[in-house]
């Protein structure tokens, strides 16, 4: 047999530049977003405190890079300045929780120590502040996807008033917080959102021109010479702006085109390339925005939503979406939130791009309500969910006799007669 493997790669130079943990030496098309979060941040060099900062913007548009490059630049102008600073940074994907978080910081700080799972709360929080207050100065704890922390809000209310209460003398703390969900802010408490007082910085998607400079840039560091056609960066930055605005789904979509291009052994990347690679990338964000994005919540008010599209009886509303929503929850044993908060994921998923909303009018009744429906293929949305064990159980056992209908339903008579 045949080596499987195809010979010299005439396709990519290098692709380290497309890997999500990459930072680029240069942050594209952010230039005010860099400016205000430069006067957000300017009480620390300048001695005046350390303010909380929150950073909101859909998944893709910068708001990590942007951080990472900011805080570069203030470490560098704090010590310029003489002020002392110590910057921590937290990923509240993997730290769903006060006390996860508490328990990374506490190791962090004592690497010469460990703090296993059960330590007390309190011992945790007596050594973050030894450890800070030993240090001294100004401290940032900046917390990534800070949304994934739901209503837990111990950690936003208490360490921006450690030292206003006590609890720190040589040290004060703010925090930066960034997040997917707009609406985050909103589920704060009253007394969090006055101990906060943060400034908010709002990151908006990529444009096709942003998108296409950002594209070129990156083409230049991973793709040999003449390998792109003219209209690869055009296209691809115009399908991304004209669905999301992401940058990393724009550059996921540059690198699966080439993928395939090497795969085939082309010559080069082109526009036929872009659009195979289109179909391939939206699958895979679906499952990448269901697994790493979404809480536990959202993902089963999502399979709520998705069991009602795909029951010819069912009626995705509000109601019936929060009615099956308790049941699901019962099954997996899982807490029930209100019905205001499944309203709230509602409106993220939306903002993600896996639910639509379409009003309905209740005639003479008066009044309107609103119908959901998926925006993605309802098997993909099944298929992830069932590769969680945990999740897998709130299936009903009818759930592939209701998609193989669904399926079959949505074709029309023309797509019947193909046998499509």
């Amino acid at each position: 047999m045949d080596s499987p493997f195809k010979g010299s790669n005439h396709v990519f130079r290098d692709k380290e530049p497309f890997k999500e943990g990459y930072t680029p030496d240069e942050i594209l098309e952010r230039e005010e977003e860099i400016q205000e979060y430069a006067a957000a941040l300017q009480d620390i060099p300048d001695g005046f405190g350390a303010p909380n900062v929150f950073i909101y913007g859909q998944t893709g548009v910068g708001k990590t890079a942007t951080t990472q490059k900011v805080i570069e630049f203030l470490e560098a102008e704090a010590a310029d300045s003489g002020v002392a600073l110590t910057t921590l940074t937290v990923n509240c994907n993997k730290r769903t929780s006060t006390y996860k978080v508490l328990q990374y910081l506490a190791n962090e700080l004592y690497p010469d120590r460990h703090f296993k799972q059960g330590t007390h709360p309190d011992t945790l929080w007596d050594r973050i502040y030894e450890a800070l207050d030993e240090v001294g100065g100004y401290v940032i704890v900046i917390l990534d996807e800070i949304d994934k922390l739901g209503e837990d809000e111990e950690l936003l209310y208490d360490f921006p008033r450690a030292k206003a209460i006590g609890e720190l003398e040589n040290a004060e703390v703010g925090i930066v917080g960034i997040s997917n969900n707009f609406k985050f802010r909103e589920t704060l408490s009253q007394r969090v959102k006055s101990t906060l007082c943060e400034k908010e910085i709002q990151f908006s998607p990529y444009d096709a021109n942003e998108l296409r400079s950002i594209l070129s840039y990156y083409a230049d560091l991973t793709f040999r010479d003449g390998v792109l056609s003219e209209d690869v960066i055009p296209l691809t930055a115009a399908l991304t702006a004209q669905d999301s605005g992401d940058a990393r789904m724009a550059l996921d979509l540059l690198e699966t085109a080439g993928d395939i291009a090497r795969h085939e052994d082309d010559d080069r990347v082109l526009e036929d390339h872009v659009r195979i690679a289109r179909s391939e990338v939206d699958r895979a964000n679906t499952r990448d925005i269901i697994t790493e994005r979404l809480t536990s919540q959202m993902q089963l008010v999502l399979m709520a939503t998705t069991l009602l599209v795909i029951d010819p009886d069912g009626e995705a509303k509000v109601k019936t979406i929060y009615s099956l929503y308790k049941d699901l929850c019962d099954r997996v044993d899982a807490d029930t939130l209100s019905e205001s908060r499944v309203r709230d994921h509602l409106d993220t998923l939306e903002m993600f791009g896996l639910l639509e909303k379409g009003e309905h009018n209740l005639g003479r009744r008066g009044g309107r309500s609103y119908i959901y429906s998926l925006v993605d293929e309802p098997r993909i949305i099944v298929e992830t969910f069932r590769e969680d064990e945990r999740l897998k159980q709130g299936f009903p056992s009818s759930v592939d006799s209701l998609l193989g209908s669904f399926e079959d339903s949505s074709q029309s008579h023309v797509q019947s007669e193909f046998n499509v």
